[in-house]
């Protein structure tokens, strides 16, 4: 029984031995499997890649970026042929004199290139040649060593030199070596320089070193622009030897789309002439002038000054500063990127809201006969002048803020807003332009008596100018709000893409707008602007003088000034200029509205507008 027992016992053993080690080997499987299958399925792209990085070498062709145009068909932003030299590693038998012979030869051409920066910075002709001759030095053994590690690599291809102009390439190319070549390489250029360059932006590298567009129209519509690289890819062995028999190919790059916008050179030249001269004139930190077309939101003219050069953005010293408070150069678009409180240009606006709710009419009166309060708060006209009983005309003659205050008590914190939003205050104007803001108008709900009085007449609300002509525009339009456009086409090769005028909404009824069109004309004759109205033209507008907020309160000699306005017999054109803190006048009258009378008689000079016979001197 023993025996038996103890035999029944070491069989008992080896079963429970032998089970253990075959579930050692099932879970050793199943951990193999497992495995497997995370490397061959769930992580097959990144080892594939990893596999393709060990094999394949790549090299990335730039395309060409597409072109910008004005609309009377200048290239604004193009692209010029500069090369690449590549070298064939294993066509090139004498490694040595190749490396040498490039070296001497591209040395020189870089040599020449930084010889002429020299020479423009130093005074010193010796300091200046012994300086050159160092950094040739430099160059060909930076240069020599480069090529010779290039032209030693198991390449069939490799990229050597980029930026090369057509005469850096004709002088290699008469070295005649065999295992050298050149491929075309565009680079954005700027035939015009600065002009329109805050709707056109810039070209610069980003996080990871790639060539991007950034502001305006190269930021906006980058994606479009830029195109697809190419790319010339080669096969490797596992030692870096290229297989012959199926390891080289080349993926040419595609060109990007061209973008044809609504802005028109000749008008666009002359704007930026004009403000830059009004800016310097009046002593402006800054100045921004805007053309639109009322109907169809057309932007005919846009600029900024200070301004900048999209293909030299370090040459802030070519720009002029003479004024210690003057900006030197500024990148953002300030037309639509520079909130401001604008003052009394929003009075129409109020009162435009209080006529289509039929609430007043141009000849309702009401009582100017000293400073009124509002939540404790007192206000008081600009001047500090007080007219006893004046017409909604007069009004805006004389820019009241008593009466813009009486009129948006009257028309109330809640039609107020929704009107003001519906001329588009509280959102962007959707303009296809990188950098825009929105403007600030709180919600109604947190307003009070002496908030409603201030925004009436342009105090506690913020705009961009583009916001206040594009507003200004439904005067003129018949009561639309149309969508500011700067891009008329796209085209994609043989393919033409149109883009279409956007009416967003009605604000105003047809009577209203006309209403509001015939005392804007009376106010600009009569009103603050009278004494630099054209003689000729009649002119629907409103100036607007708004002191600067600062440490909570506002600035008595620091304002930015605004006159918007358009001709109100023929509307073709609508214009928008605002100096920010002009000096030593500062009132709208003074400045922007000269500077806008001036630009108006170039523009009807240009469309060809005949005068209005009826005021014919």
């Amino acid at each position: 029984m023993k025996r038996a027992f103890k035999s029944s016992l070491k069989k008992d053993h080896d079963n429970l031995r032998l089970n253990f080690v075959i579930a050692c080997f099932f879970i050793a499987f199943l951990v193999i499997s497992v495995r497997l299958f995370k490397i061959q399925v769930l992580d097959h792209e990144k080892f594939k890649a990893m596999a393709l990085g060990q094999y394949m070498d790549s090299q990335e062709l730039i395309s060409e970026r597409g072109d910008i145009i004005s609309s009377d068909g200048f290239i604004l932003a193009g692209t010029k042929s500069n090369y690449l030299m590549f070298l064939e590693p294993n066509v090139i038998a004498d490694k040595y004199e190749i490396s040498h012979k490039l070296a001497e030869a591209v040395s020189a051409i870089k040599f020449e290139r930084l010889s002429k920066e020299t020479l423009a910075n130093e005074s010193e002709e010796t300091t200046a040649s012994s300086s050159k001759k160092l950094s040739q030095e430099e160059i060909f053994n930076e240069l020599y060593e480069k090529y010779f590690n290039l032209v030693n690599q198991d390449l069939m291809w490799v990229a050597a030199e980029r930026g090369l102009s057509p005469l850096d390439k004709e002088k290699l190319q008469e070295l005649e070596i065999k295992g050298v070549g050149f491929d075309e390489e565009p680079t954005r250029f700027y035939p015009e320089n600065s002009l329109g360059a805050h709707v056109l932006g810039f070209i610069a590298s980003d996080e990871k070193g790639e060539k991007t567009g950034y502001f305006g129209i190269e930021g906006s519509l980058n994606e479009d622009l830029r195109g697809k690289n190419g790319r010339v890819i080669q096969e490797r062995d596992a030692v870096g030897i290229p297989i012959l028999m199926g390891g080289y190919r080349k993926v040419d790059p595609a060109e990007g789309r061209d973008v044809k916008l609504t802005l028109n050179k000749s008008i666009q030249f002359m704007v930026e002439k004009k403000l830059e001269e009004g800016v310097k004139k009046y002593d402006a930190v800054s100045g921004t002038v805007i053309v639109m077309n009322p109907s169809t939101g057309e932007v005919i003219a846009l600029a900024n000054y200070p301004t900048f050069e999209p293909s030299n953005l370090q040459n802030e010293d070519g720009f002029e500063k003479e004024s210690s408070h003057r900006k030197l150069t500024d990148k953002r678009n300030l037309a639509i990127a520079q909130n401001y409180e604008p003052g009394s240009v929003m009075k129409p606006f109020t009162i435009s809201s209080a006529v289509d709710l039929k609430l007043v009419n141009p000849g309702t009166t009401f009582e100017d006969k000293g400073p009124v309060t509002y939540s404790t708060h007192v206000i008081d006209n600009w001047d500090g002048k007080h007219h006893g009983t004046q017409t909604i005309v007069q009004l805006l003659q004389k820019s009241n803020n008593i009466g813009a205050a009486w009129v948006g008590t009257m028309v109330g914190s809640r039609n107020l807003y929704d009107y003001l939003e519906k001329f588009g205050f509280k959102d962007k104007t959707g303009i296809t332009l990188e950098g825009e803001d929105s403007g600030i108008l709180r919600d109604d709900d947190s307003w009070t008596a002496i908030d409603t009085a201030n925004i009436s007449f342009g105090q506690g609300i913020s705009t961009t100018p583009l916001q206040i002509l594009n507003a200004f525009n439904v005067f003129a339009n018949g009561g639309f709000l149309v969508q500011p456009k700067i891009i008329s086409e796209i085209y994609d090769g043989d393919k033409t893409i149109e883009i279409p005028t956007k009416t967003v909404r009605r604000v105003l009824s047809k009577e209203t707008a006309e209403t509001m069109n015939s005392m804007l004309e009376k106010a600009a004759e009569g009103g603050e602007a009278k004494f630099f109205i054209l003689k000729n033209y009649k002119i629907a507008g409103k100036t607007g003088t708004a002191q600067i907020p600062e440490k909570g309160s506002y600035s008595k000699d620091r304002t930015n000034a605004t006159f918007v306005g358009y001709l109100s017999t023929n509307r073709d054109f609508s214009m928008i200029v605002k100096l920010e803190e002009p000096r030593p006048k500062v009132f709208a009258s003074e400045t922007a509205v000269p500077l806008w009378m001036e630009i108006c008689s170039e523009l009807v000079k240009f469309y060809g507008i005949p005068p209005d016979k009826e005021i014919v001197s």
